[in-house]
């Protein structure tokens, strides 16, 4: 049943123009967590905050799915883009990510900076989740914790690189999992409705 329920997504995403282009933007996702994160916000219902956006690849998957639903969402992307933590490197990633997400401008927007700075000026409900940032357990424990006030009951929250990141296991085993009304997960990447 759900092999079938993937290859509808994926039957549906390749008859996307705008598919291959963003599918190609460099990235740790794997194509099934690509889907998944589409299928998720297509779900969702209200505003939606990315913690750690890279290069973008996340944020148009994520984006695609809100623009689907038809629902007035915008995805706030939270990021340095100084590639704070990425194996490659500290570099400036931004005009990168903006060129990536262009396609998406009226639903993606950037909030460029740390995440605990970011969050003391927003002031938005939101309905989904994503974090994928600094993966040690006291920065991600910090970010679910700043960011989860913001969550609307049965809300979705995902947590990336649960596979090998002993920190974001931590925090899910420790603060997320016993919330969870509902929980997934691909071999790196966990979901829950809380």
């Amino acid at each position: 049943m759900m092999k079938y329920y993937y290859r509808l997504i994926m039957l549906k995403l390749l008859k996307k123009n705008i598919f291959s282009k963003i599918n190609r933007i460099p990235t740790h996702l794997t194509l099934k967590e690509k889907i998944k994160l589409y299928e998720l916000a297509n779900q969702s219902w209200g505003n939606l905050v990315e913690v750690g956006s890279y290069l973008g690849a996340s944020s148009c998957f994520l984006a695609m799915g809100i623009s689907d639903n038809k629902t007035n969402s915008k995805l706030f992307c939270v990021d340095t883009w100084q590639n704070d933590g990425m194996s490659e490197g500290r570099r400036n990633t931004f005009e990168e990510f903006m060129n990536n997400t262009k396609q998406f401008s009226d639903l993606i927007f950037a909030l460029r900076g740390n995440s605990e700075n970011i969050v003391t000026q927003f002031d938005h409900k939101i309905s989904l989740l994503f974090i994928d940032a600094d993966h040690s357990y006291d920065q991600c424990n910090q970010d679910w914790s700043m960011w989860k006030p913001f969550l609307i009951p049965n809300s979705t929250v995902i947590f990336h690189d649960i596979g090998w990141a002993n920190g974001v296991k931590k925090v899910v085993a420790e603060q997320v999992s016993p919330l969870a009304k509902k929980e997934g997960s691909l071999p790196n990447m966990y979901w829950a409705i809380i």
